[in-house]
């Protein structure tokens, strides 16, 4: 239980670090001694665009495939 509440903290704490060094959040000490945080707009959505996408497609052809038939040439025997 403690080690997955370390974990998790250690998580969130790496979370924040990557989120100020990529830009996202702007951490800035004012000079009362506080700290102001400056966030990036973030848009989610969708939008149509034309992309390549593999298509199957089903055909008929003739081929050659491997058949199995028994004879019996000795009649039932019971």
């Amino acid at each position: 239980m403690l080690r997955t509440l370390l974990l998790l903290i250690a998580l969130i704490i790496v979370i924040g670090i990557a989120l100020v060094a990529s830009g996202y959040v702007n951490l800035n000490q004012r000079s009362d001694g506080g700290v102001s945080i400056q966030t990036e707009d973030v848009e989610v959505g969708t939008r149509t665009t034309n992309v390549q996408v593999p298509v199957v497609k089903m055909e008929t052809r003739q081929v050659e495939t491997p058949s199995v038939s028994v004879t019996n040439d000795q009649g039932n025997i019971q």
